[in-house]
């Protein structure tokens, strides 16, 4: 495939790891668990998920942390650059789709997210858009209990 063909392609800082994805994003979130936090050392994790078969990635391996105690009780792989350190996104080991860090993507200023995900553990100093979309914790195949800001 060419290029052109491909929707999205990204990769890390140093560019030892790129990667090119054919198809559409199936979900787009901002996730504010504690786990994102303290794995991304940031306030919350942007991610755009994207179906595994979708996505090829060329260049040196992607290097993984597997944590198996999450707070919410599911596996996650943390995936980055062992060169440069740029998270390129999260395997959960249940799910086809691989999220990607929207930090990653080149065309990351085209993509718009609404969805925010555990919300009830955001820091008190952020504000949301009035589209914006807030779950109190998770959300699941279409499930989760909605956020209502003070």
């Amino acid at each position: 495939m060419t290029d052109s063909q491909f929707n999205y392609t990204g990769g890390c800082r140093c560019g030892s790891i790129t990667y090119r994805i054919k198809g559409e994003p199936t979900w787009k979130v901002n996730c504010h668990c504690n786990w994102c936090q303290t794995t991304s050392g940031n306030v919350f994790r942007s991610f755009i998920l994207f179906n595994e078969t979708d996505i090829t990635f060329s260049g040196e391996t992607l290097k993984s942390y597997t944590d198996h105690k999450t707070e919410h009780g599911r596996p996650m792989i943390n995936q980055f650059c062992s060169n440069c350190g740029t998270i390129i996104g999260i395997k959960v080991p249940d799910m086809e789709q691989r999220h990607i860090s929207l930090g990653s993507i080149d065309q990351r200023y085209e993509i718009d997210i609404v969805d925010n995900i555990w919300v009830q553990e955001a820091h008190k100093f952020l504000s949301f858009p009035d589209k914006s979309e807030l779950y109190k914790a998770g959300y699941w195949n279409g499930t989760g209990e909605k956020f209502k800001c003070k």
